[in-house]
């Protein structure tokens, strides 16, 4: 990992602690650096001290940490150890800090084939085969440093276009037909007509409106240069996997108003977003039943539950600053939550989270 990306990584992360306060995950106390994270262009802030307390000095009304979300990255090269839940991989990518990384196998990676996307095992995985691997953004400070799989790839035949794994930031339709995706690993891809798009392990059939902000997919492009990796420009995509959708929606978020999946919501006066103290507090309510949760109020002890179905999804006080997830888990809050006007908000990162929603910049 370079300098540059070492510095990045910082800022980022300090940027959005300075804006969210401790939360459940900054709590742990296991100490982790990205493997190499790839930078996007965008110009983070610097921070200089005031009152003793470092603040960027291009800051803006609020921060949402969730937007800095660092997108897993990609490593590649053979892998001379194969163990039942590791594997050990000879890192080739000429930004690695390290020679060689252990990559985690846990429930949830998907072990592929790179040609046709379909599953494999691991024990189908032959040593000193060439992988590319999909890992988490933070690794151990160990040697070699260790890293949670998310995706790996493998069965690559030479001299292949290897598929790009990655999560639609946005999805941009033009007046001409043409639609353009925008995903969090630096690259967009094109969806013709003469585009395949392929559900992962269903027969259903899909269409581009079943991509959208949040969508996993693997993407075969034209767009690679010799070496299997993605080009810098849009490239027109071969065929596209969709993976199930994971989350319970996407939103879109600012002081100048709100959306669900797309649809702008009609807010009153009292329930138009605000900042306070760098958070982007948002309506409780509006959002929840946006996302088609029904709100419970008790008025004799100010509990507020959030209800899909049958099942309690969290619960809080208003003006509390605890929440209780559905399996019984209490944590902090990011920030207390406000009643104002009758209207209860919570910040932007708390209802995210809380809500299992993606965030759309």
């Amino acid at each position: 990992m370079n300098t540059t990306i070492k510095k990045a990584f910082v800022t980022i992360t300090a940027v959005s602690c300075l804006a969210c306060g401790a939360s459940l995950a900054a709590a742990q106390p296991l100490e982790i650096v990205p493997i190499s994270a790839p930078i996007n262009g965008e110009i983070i802030p610097i921070s200089a001290p005031i009152n003793g307390e470092i603040v960027p000095i291009s800051a803006s009304d609020y921060v949402i940490a969730h937007q800095n979300k660092l997108a897993p990255v990609r490593v590649y090269g053979q892998a001379p150890s194969i163990e039942e839940k590791r594997i050990t991989l000879e890192n080739n990518n000429e930004n690695a800090e390290f020679p060689s990384i252990v990559l985690n196998i846990g429930e949830n990676t998907r072990i592929l084939n790179a040609v046709d996307g379909l599953p494999m095992k691991l024990e189908d995985i032959r040593e000193n085969e060439t992988l590319y691997a999909y890992a988490g953004p933070a690794m151990t400070k160990s040697l070699p440093p260790i890293a949670g799989a998310e995706l790996i790839l493998a069965g690559i035949p030479a001299d292949f276009a290897v598929p790009t794994y990655a999560e639609i930031e946005s999805v941009e339709k033009g007046e001409d037909g043409s639609v353009v995706l925008k995903t969090n690993q630096d690259v967009d891809f094109t969806i013709t007509t003469d585009t395949t798009l392929i559900p992962f392990l269903t027969k259903n059939i899909i269409t581009v409106d079943h991509l959208r902000p949040g969508s996993k997919v693997l993407v075969w492009s034209q767009a690679v240069t010799e070496d299997g990796k993605q080009a810098a420009d849009a490239g027109t995509a071969n065929k596209v996997v969709a993976f199930p959708y994971e989350y319970a929606g996407y939103v879109e978020a600012g002081l100048e108003g709100l959306s669900v999946n797309g649809e702008a919501l009609e807010l009153t006066e009292d329930e138009a977003p605000y900042a306070a103290d760098g958070h982007l507090m948002l309506p409780l309510r509006k959002l929840a039943e946006a996302l088609g949760y029904e709100i419970k109020w008790n008025a004799e002890t100010s509990g507020i539950e959030v209800v899909n179905g049958n099942n309690v999804l969290y619960s809080l006080t208003a003006r509390g600053s605890e929440v209780t997830t559905g399996d019984g888990e209490t944590r902090e809050l990011f920030a207390t939550s406000v009643v104002k006007d009758g209207v209860t908000f919570l910040t932007a990162d708390d209802l995210i989270a809380l809500n299992g929603v993606k965030i759309v910049k």
